[in-house]
């Protein structure tokens, strides 16, 4: 269980959260799981983030892995938004354990270690969805920036009623309207029915190929053909693979990584060409990811981050 402490943080008021395992910030934000985050420094084994989360910009450090250090937060949206989003309440430790006990894979063991400190978000529905179908066939900055694009475009400035002045430090002093708009990070994610209300608000973000199937989700989520709150009801993730497929161009692999991301269907395993290079070079080509047990969705995160670890480090050689 978590632990809370009030301090004076950069001479600021923080609300530090201890006692989170190897938790690590960015290696959480930045595993390709969110995509509305913008890092503020990363210096001297030092962290910090803006993140945007529904109708709250939570600022989020970290000295050392395990800590979460809150900034402008009271403990009413600590314990609505913040607990929440970064599953405070699991205890990803114990989920690494379970996971070990039922592999004998000393390279999955090696990659839960690289990656202990990644933890699983729990991320809105809705945006989780519109935000992984742009995520087919992109790669991860340019996710980012078209969401941006559609949230100035469609969303509120969280910025303007939060901040004195812009929390990224791209004006001198009050937030820009003009600047904002241009950076994005700060907005609200649009409701499926402000898309269906002014659908052609999507273009200027460049969507692709992807603009009729976003279409297509605002569509059958604002009429209850696909109902999310349903979905997450039921808990079950045959059956949210199977509603969320009834989408136009949402596969199995934008389906799992909803389940995992946006219903947190814990056993949902993403199968993407990272994930199908580490079965064929590490599992002999085969792995049943039912046999990780009820977490395998935090496995595949390992071998995820792992994996594109590993690439970094021979392209560094």
């Amino acid at each position: 269980m978590f632990t809370k402490n009030k301090e004076q943080i950069k001479g600021k008021d923080a609300t530090v959260i201890s006692g989170l395992g190897r938790m690590s910030l960015p290696d959480t934000l930045e595993c390709g799981q969110a995509f509305r985050y913008e890092c503020l420094e990363m210096a001297d084994g030092y962290s910090e983030y803006l993140v945007t989360v529904g109708k709250s910009l939570l600022r989020v450090g970290q000295r050392r892995a395990g800590e979460l250090i809150f900034f402008d937060i009271d403990d009413g949206e600590l314990e609505r938004v913040a607990v929440p989003y970064f599953s405070l309440s699991l205890d990803f430790e114990e989920i690494r354990r379970d996971i070990l006990s039922r592999t004998d894979s000393a390279w999955l063991s090696r990659a839960s270690q690289c990656a202990a400190g990644v933890i699983i978000l729990s991320q809105d529905p809705w945006e989780t969805l519109f935000s992984f179908i742009i995520s087919q066939n992109n790669n991860i900055p340019r996710i980012r920036k078209i969401i941006r694009k559609i949230c100035a475009e469609y969303g509120k400035n969280l910025a303007e009623m939060k901040f004195s002045t812009c929390p990224l430090s791209l004006t001198d002093g009050t937030p820009c309207h003009e600047k904002c708009k241009e950076c994005g990070i700060c907005y609200t994610f649009p409701s499926a029915r402000d898309i269906l209300e002014r659908p052609e608000g999507l273009l200027p973000s460049r969507p692709g190929f992807r603009y009729k199937y976003l279409l297509d989700a605002a569509r059958k989520t604002a009429s209850g053909e696909v109902n999310l709150s349903k979905i997450m009801e039921k808990k079950s993730y045959s059956y949210t693979v199977t509603e969320l497929k009834k989408i136009l161009g949402v596969g199995d692999k934008v389906a799992s990584c909803v389940a995992l991301f946006g219903f947190g269907n814990l056993e949902a395993f993403p199968i993407d060409v990272w994930i199908k290079r580490a079965i064929d070079l590490y599992f002999d080509g085969s792995l049943d990811p039912t046999a990780l047990g009820p977490y395998a969705g935090v496995a595949q995160q390992y071998i995820f981050h792992y994996l594109r670890n590993l690439d970094s480090e021979k392209s560094a050689e």
